[in-house]
Formats: C-alpha cells, structure tokens, sequence
C-alpha cells in the first residue's frame, strides 16, 4: 500500500529560560477543541494509504537531534510503493535541513511543505530561534534530487511565518509547485482540502 508520513510542527528555543517564559505565557485553555487538517487529512486518506503520524519528541521544545533519531525509526516500515511526506511550521524545516544533508532510503514521490522557515530573518518576536533547525540554503539542491514532486504551501497573511519566506524558498526550489492563500493564518484550519486534492491528483 502505497504510505504517507504526516506530521505537525512545533518550537524551537535558543536557551531554556526562553522555553520557561514562553510556557509562563502561554494560556491554559482546557476546553479548547483542537482543529489540526493533518489528523483531518489522515482520516480522509484511510484505505488509500497507510499513514505514519508519529509525536516527535520535546516537540514544545523541539531539538533537530532528537528529531533526527525519531524520523529514522520510521525507515524499516517503509515498502516499496509510493511515498508521500507532508510536513507544517517547524517539520517542514526539518525536513529541509534533513534532506539538504541526508540520503533518504528510498525515492520520495511527494513533498509537501506548509508555512516553513527558511531561516531567522523578520520572525516574530519569540519566534525568531531555530536554534539546530537551522539549515545551509545551497543543500536544497540534495533534497531538490530526491523528490519527484514539490508542493509549497504560504499564507499571506501568516503571523508566525512572514510571507517573504515563501519566496527564497522558491528561489532554490524553482520547480516547485506553489499554491499561494489570503487568509489561511498559519494554517491551523481543521481542512485542507487542496493539499489533498494536489495528493490524489500527483499519486502513481
């Protein structure tokens, strides 16, 4: 069957005490209903796929190391038949980062990358450390050569990803698919009915 990784971003901090003030901050919010489209989409997906969604670890505290060691214990359960990869915020980083300097085991047919950051410039103020996300930009051509398809997905008016990042992106990955949105925020909506469609319609 035919196999997709999806998995959802978080932060990263440059320090501890800039976690612990960030989470002295944040707000308790206990009946909050959670809306994310990745759970949403893997629902739609059943039957089609199989799908790996696993809970990278300190992911409120998130470190590319430990990352690293998660994302590869998913290798000895992928096959030989298709493989998607979508990725949200502080993922879809990692997943430049990896790619630009690792070999993945087999041949990916799809990547899908939503509200990425290419590097530290004009974040917003307590988001502006990818401590050990950061990534070198000319390794793009590595992950460039292991994807059959690109899809880039950027809000306009995203306030944790400045829009600008979108276009250096695409300045190193020209022949990515682009799909460009007024008022989708940082894509926290419970549907994303385009990502699927791009999905289906690129499948094998």
């Amino acid at each position: 069957m035919k196999q997709i990784i999806h998995i959802h971003g978080w932060e990263t901090f440059g320090n501890d005490e800039d976690f612990y003030k960030a989470v002295a901050k944040r707000e308790y919010k206990p009946f909050e209903e959670k809306k994310k489209w990745i759970k949403r989409a893997a629902e739609q997906l059943t039957g089609e796929y199989e799908i790996f969604a696993p809970d990278m670890p300190c992911y409120k505290n998130a470190k590319y190391r430990a990352w690293k060691i998660w994302f590869e214990k998913i290798f000895p359960f992928l096959n030989d038949e298709e493989l998607v990869i979508t990725g949200k915020s502080l993922w879809s980083t990692f997943l430049a980062k990896y790619l630009s300097e690792n070999t993945f085991p087999k041949r990916i047919s799809q990547l899908h990358l939503v509200a990425w950051c290419f590097d530290e410039q004009d974040l917003p103020e307590g988001e502006d450390d990818l401590a050990d996300f950061v990534f070198d930009p000319a390794g793009l051509e590595n992950l460039e050569g292991q994807v059959d398809h690109i899809f880039l997905y950027h809000s306009k008016d995203d306030t944790v990803v400045p829009f600008s990042h979108l276009g250096k992106f695409q300045s190193y990955l020209p022949k990515a698919m682009v799909s460009v949105f007024e008022d989708r925020g940082h894509f926290t909506q419970a549907e994303f009915p385009e990502l699927l469609e791009n999905i289906r319609a690129y499948k094998k």
